[in-house]
């Protein structure tokens, strides 16, 4: 079956989705003040954990969004995300202290074997809907971090790999905070416009269709499963970007980052912020990851609150932050706070 053709797309799509056009102008200049804010931030603020945990921050944002790209955009729920997630981190690991490579060329080769391996996944996994797609791909992490403890020669085991040579992605110090911070930072802010390129094409226009109806996407002409495989081989690459950013904080690479610990981490950061704006996985990332630290929170206490936080959410307001957002706009305004953000 043909892919869909922009025409098709356009007439099957519900009127409340239709895109303005003063969105497409929105969101780079939303992306220009992000960078003013995150130049702002990496300039004034002079505690360099702080800066450091920024850092961190804008790279576990990645991941989320990765995450995002499924579970926004198909409607499915990746728990093995993580596979990717560490074959950026081990990509990385095994790069620079096992053959001697640069950062730099380590994230790239991460990022091609991510590419390779969601391929090879996707194929056996995405003919597979709802829970079952999600249990597969669990499944598939644990094989990961089986693998990881095993492979000794390349993974040095449970110990994991640590004794990084000097972090430099070209003359830049990974290891200095305000450094490491607008890498990450500047990564995302691409990343970001890339998804909005991504979501207002005819690519995004197919995964929009077929997150509302397969069956319906399909039967106009959607090769549903092709489409699928793409916006898995789309979300791959930049979890592995995440892991990969995520070394120079960290400074060991162990079998835990294929913990499926990680992937529920970024899908509580995706539905805290909302699935339905392109941005609600770094909101979710800011306040799962700054505010514990502001407001003091013992672990447990932390794990209490953001659990409690999560079910009254999904109970309420499904669409996260976002959605909540929306209607105290609607409240203020009494009236319709526009079309949805997707």
């Amino acid at each position: 079956m043909s892919d869909l053709s922009a025409d098709t797309v356009a007439s099957s799509r519900p009127l409340a989705l239709a895109r303005p056009a003063g969105r497409k102008v929105a969101v780079p200049l939303l992306a220009v003040a992000a960078a003013i804010v995150a130049v702002g931030l990496g300039v004034l603020v002079t505690n360099t954990f702080i800066v450091t945990l920024a850092g961190y921050t804008c790279a576990f944002a990645l991941f989320a969004l990765s995450i995002n790209i499924m579970l926004g955009g198909l409607g499915e729920v990746p728990l093995g995300q993580c596979v990717f997630f560490g074959i950026g981190s081990y990509g990385v690991g095994i790069g620079m202290v096992k053959f001697g490579q640069s950062f730099e060329l380590s994230i790239a080769m991460a990022m091609v074997v991510s590419l390779v391996a969601a391929a090879a996944i996707g194929a056996i996994t995405l003919k597979l809907t709802g829970a079952y797609f999600s249990i597969v791909s669990w499944g598939l992490s644990g094989v990961a971090m089986v693998a990881a403890l095993n492979l000794t020669h390349l993974t040095e085991g449970p110990l994991g790999i640590f004794g990084f040579p000097p972090i430099m992605l070209g003359p830049i110090a990974m290891t200095d905070p305000r450094s490491y911070f607008f890498v990450t930072a500047g990564a995302l802010i691409l990343t970001v416009l890339l998804l909005h390129a991504v979501r207002d094409s005819q690519f995004g226009s197919a995964i929009e269709s077929i997150r509302q109806n397969r069956h319906l996407a399909q039967s106009v002409g959607v090769n549903v499963f092709r489409q699928r495989l793409k916006a898995f081989m789309l979300s791959a690459p930049i979890a592995a970007l995440a892991g990969a950013l995520c070394v120079p904080y960290t400074q060991i690479v162990t079998p835990e980052v294929f913990s499926v610990a990680n992937t529920v981490d970024a899908l509580l950061m995706v539905l805290i912020g909302g699935t339905g704006l392109l941005v609600g996985p770094i909101i979710g990332a800011v306040i799962f990851s700054i505010l514990p630290y502001y407001l003091d929170l013992d672990p447990n206490v932390r794990i209490l609150v953001f659990s409690t936080a999560i079910v009254v959410i999904m109970i309420f307001a499904p669409g996260g932050l976002h959605q909540i957002s929306k209607r105290l706009l609607v409240r203020v305004t009494g009236g319709n706070c526009g079309a949805d953000e997707r």
